[in-house]
């Protein structure tokens, strides 16, 4: 299977754009992807929603090679509902502000989170960010 999980900002709606993840979706893994997000200064979800979720798009596939297994679509077409880590839901300054779907254990894990956000970080060094 995977590691399914997919992204989406505040407030939750099943019209609103969402982005599916199919490996690493575990917490520790989109804390590292928002991490990188915050580092990089890229513009937050609680300031403009929809740039914040062209640029973790890009964050995300900077980290997969090839940008595989990452998909874009409105939540109510893409399985939140998945078996692994459900639905997360962004807002404020890059912060997992909500969880929908998800019942099981979660990944904490500091180390793989500042992992991902610094392969992410030098991945895109030369992105210009516009705070």
């Amino acid at each position: 299977m995977g590691n399914r999980a997919v992204i989406t900002f505040a407030p939750f709606k099943e019209t609103g754009g969402g982005i599916y993840v199919h490996w690493n979706g575990g917490r520790a893994s989109v804390e590292g992807f928002l991490l990188a997000c915050k580092r990089l200064e890229f513009r937050s979800p609680g300031a403009d929603p929809f740039y914040a979720m062209a640029r973790l798009t890009q964050a995300i596939t900077a980290y997969f090679p090839g940008g595989l297994s990452v998909g874009v679509r409105l939540v109510k077409d893409l399985d939140g509902d998945n078996g692994d880590n459900g639905t997360y839901v962004i807002g404020g300054d890059w912060e997992i502000v909500a969880r929908r779907h998800h019942s099981g254990s979660e990944e904490i894990d500091p180390a793989k989170t500042e992992a991902i956000a610094a392969a992410i970080a030098l991945a895109l060094a030369d992105v210009k960010t516009d705070a």
